[in-house]
């Protein structure tokens, strides 16, 4: 018969060899610890309850024997193999046999290694044996101490429970209790570790929750926006918009959009309606999520200038391109799980986090509750996952607490309704706009500062000839400063060295090229237009969503017309000139990448039936919207479907932004990437050490890194991570970056 250790006995964790047990963590101290913690994340939607039972549960399996016996092995042995014991099992099959139990069982079954498919659990994991014995050995060293109870559902879900939208408000549900539990387990083991003396616990345990109040906040933004002087017609619209935030801040909760033209001062007239908004309602945090990490640095540094007397630690950057060198402490523990008030990210890292069945990605979930956020450029989100993006927003929205800001000059209309094409899956009530109508009509004349020549108004090359890009190039050479954005890389090298033959002065940017190459690309357009110097830049659609840049005259390829408006918005983006600046739409040779094609196509029958179109106009985007989002076209992957059978390591799986078949390419331009790449050989991978090769990546698809391995262009460094032997070299050009592969240009990220 096995022997039980005494209660007292059982233990969740150790410390090193070195310290004595009385000072390892006994199990019920980590559990209840947990629970109470757990608790306290799942109160603000009125269901401590569940979270206390996720944390009593999450270990039940640590007090089996062979799980205590496992553990004393490992403390005495660290540097030896030993024979892993689950300890997760026992307590998702506990709460699998309570009447409500699904979501306990689905989040303390994916504690350590992600939420899995119920059905899979259920019926593969669960019904082993094994564990049934391995739980009944817990209980019987812990007896009588769990209580044997099905928890209420809470009624908006079990109103629905038997249809499709109360099976996707389980998955949320699910998803929110999963976020609670991870953080609080690890939490309250970190907690512990630093108690016992561990350093890097001590260190991170140290540096959590340093970030200024939340109410800290608003005043210092009213004392910064204090110091702009309405002095010029367009300095007085920019006041108005923020007088209509601020008048629209202390409204209701719920979903709101915030639709002003390119220059109209929206990221900090938004913000200000954020923190009113939080102050009115009690509100914890504020997110802005915005499409791009290119366009992150300079709303940071924004928001940075304005509460720059509240100390360096005022906001959390959460993004891959963020510089290792300026990330704090502070920064990587409060990226774990969101705990700042104001928080900068990008909507891949919300929305995948949103969707994922990792822990490490889902620990954050749990604190959007009671949160304000804050999508910029909305317009981006991808179509074919806008039906399970717009269906957990309602979720957040109308069952924790959420408020949120739809932010763009470009606005779909995202509100639920009926089309020919059947219903529009979107949010419900629909959002309520911040700009009055009194004001909208004077915004959009105010802020026009470009007059668009459509492909039909202007002499522009013929596409069914050769030397297009040739003849191209003439016509953008006619401008010293100017500004041509093509939708392929291979365009916009080829509309490149056709300008440079004539001009050696100009620049490329594009994906082809990595992040610290386009960097330093920027920087030297922002001098050179700085001091009025000529400037002719050639880029992909990379600069078009806020890039801060501003040309006289401006060429894009004919795109969809979200595309043409952001990109319009480089054009006289600051309104200096004393003329309308000039916005050339071509008609290239090649077609866009992708469903882009089709973006394209509407935007030309809606162009055919009004040559005149107003690219602008809040009636055009209403009218190109309604064509995009066909309601029978947002939810490519089946997401919907999946979170119906709450199959949660699927929709993780199917739930893509951007490609995922790409492999990071690292490149020694510089001495920096050198000395990384030289740390990478001789010490293998760590966190810091790849966030530092970051900036020096380009990503590509399979098909160009197996085509780089046949012509050895490609060192395999340890762990399969690659970097090119040389750059700049036969295969990245230091003007235009990566450069056509076999002809496999297809196979390079558009």
């Amino acid at each position: 018969m096995a022997q039980f250790p005494s209660v007292d006995a059982l233990v969740a964790h150790t410390p090193p060899p070195e310290a004595p047990e009385s000072s390892w963590q006994e199990l019920l101290a980590h559990l209840e610890g947990t629970a109470s913690r757990a608790e306290a994340y799942m109160d603000p939607i009125g269901c401590p309850e569940w979270g206390h039972l996720a944390g009593l549960l999450h270990d039940l399996g640590k007090a089996t024997p062979a799980w205590q016996a496992y553990l004393r092995k490992v403390n005495k042995s660290p540097d030896q193999s030993h024979t892993k014991v689950d300890h997760k099992l026992s307590g998702a099959l506990f709460a699998s046999d309570l009447a409500t139990g699904t979501p306990l069982s689905l989040a303390i079954a994916g504690h350590h290694g992600g939420v899995p498919d119920w059905a899979d659990l259920r019926q593969t994991r669960l019904a082993d044996p094994q564990i049934a014995k391995l739980l009944s050995q817990a209980l019987d060293s812990l007896p009588g101490y769990l209580p044997v109870m099905a928890l209420p559902l809470p009624a908006w879900i079990l109103e629905q429970r038997h249809k499709d939208q109360g099976r996707r408000s389980l998955d949320v549900f699910t998803r929110m209790l999963f976020s609670a539990l991870v953080d609080a387990d690890s939490l309250d083991t970190e907690a512990y570790y630093a108690q016992a003396g561990s350093p890097d616990s001590l260190t991170r345990w140290s540096a959590r929750g340093h970030f200024p109040p939340m109410d800290a906040y608003l005043p210092q933004l009213e004392a910064h926006l204090r110091r702009f002087k309405a002095e010029s017609p367009v300095q007085n619209l920019r006041a108005e918009v923020l007088a209509a935030c601020r008048t629209a801040g202390p409204g209701q909760r719920g979903a709101w959009t915030l639709t002003v033209p390119t220059g109209g001062g929206k990221t900090l007239s938004s913000l200000a309606w954020a923190l009113d908004h939080a102050k009115t309602h009690g509100l914890g945090q504020v997110i802005v999520a915005l499409p791009f990490t290119t366009i992150i640095d300079q709303t940071a540094k924004a928001f940075r200038e304005a509460f720059a007397d509240l100390g360096p630690s005022v906001i959390l950057e959460h993004h891959s391109n963020l510089d290792p060198r300026k990330e704090t402490m502070q920064d990587r523990v409060a990226a774990d799980n969101w705990d700042a008030p104001l928080i900068v990210t990008t909507q891949i890292q919300l929305f995948e986090s949103l969707f994922s069945n990792k822990p490490s990605s889902c620990r954050k979930v749990h604190r959007l509750q009671n949160s304000v956020i804050i999508l910029d450029e909305v317009q981006s989100l991808p179509r074919h996952l806008l039906a399970p993006i717009l269906d957990l927003l309602n979720e957040l929205v109308a069952h924790y607490g959420v408020s949120l800001l739809l932010m763009t000059a470009t606005q779909p209309s995202l509100g639920a309704r009926n089309t020919v094409s059947g219903r529009f899956p979107g949010l419900d009530p629909a959002p309520r706009e911040i700009i009055p109508a009194n004001l909208e009509a004077r915004l959009w004349e105010g802020l026009r500062r470009v007059q668009t020549h459509w492909p039909s108004q202007w002499q522009q090359p013929d596409s069914q000839q050769g030397g297009y890009w040739e003849a191209l190039a003439n016509r953008v050479l006619e401008h010293p400063r100017v500004l041509a954005i093509c939708h392929l890389k291979r365009d916009a090298q080829a509309l490149f060295r056709a300008i440079a033959r004539e001009d050696p002065d100009a620049l490329h940017l594009s994906a082809a090229m990595c992040p610290a190459h386009r960097r330093a690309v920027l920087r030297s357009v922002r001098q050179r237009l700085g001091v009025g110097l000529p400037c002719r830049l050639v880029t992909t659609q990379v600069v078009e969503a806020g890039v801060d840049i501003d040309f006289p005259v401006v060429f894009r390829a004919m795109a969809g017309l979200e595309s043409l408006a952001q990109s319009a918005g480089r054009c006289n983006r600051e309104g200096r000139l004393d003329r309308l600046g000039q916005f050339f739409v071509f008609d290239p040779p090649s077609d866009p990448p992708g469903e882009l094609k089709e973006h394209r196509a509407i935007a030309r029958t809606l162009l055919a039936d009004n040559p005149e179109l107003d690219l602008f106009a809040p009636a055009t985007f209403q009218a190109y919207f309604a064509w995009l989002h066909d309601p029978l076209r947002l939810d490519g992957p089946g997401i919907q479907p999946m979170r119906e059978a709450m199959r949660f390591r699927s929709v993780s799986e199917a739930f893509q932004m951007i490609p995922k078949a790409t492999t990071p390419i690292f490149l020694p331009i510089c001495a920096r990437a050198k000395v990384l790449l030289e740390r990478l050989r001789k010490d293998g991978p760590d966190r810091g050490l790849m966030r530092a090769l970051q900036p020096y990546a380009v990503s590509v698809y399979d098909g160009t890194l197996k085509a780089l391995l046949a012509q050895r262009a490609v060192e395999d460094i340890r762990d399969s991570f690659h970097a090119l032997y040389q750059a700049p070299g036969p295969h990245y050009d230091r003007a235009t970056g990566f450069q056509d592969i076999a002809d496999a240009t297809a196979m390079l990220i558009p």
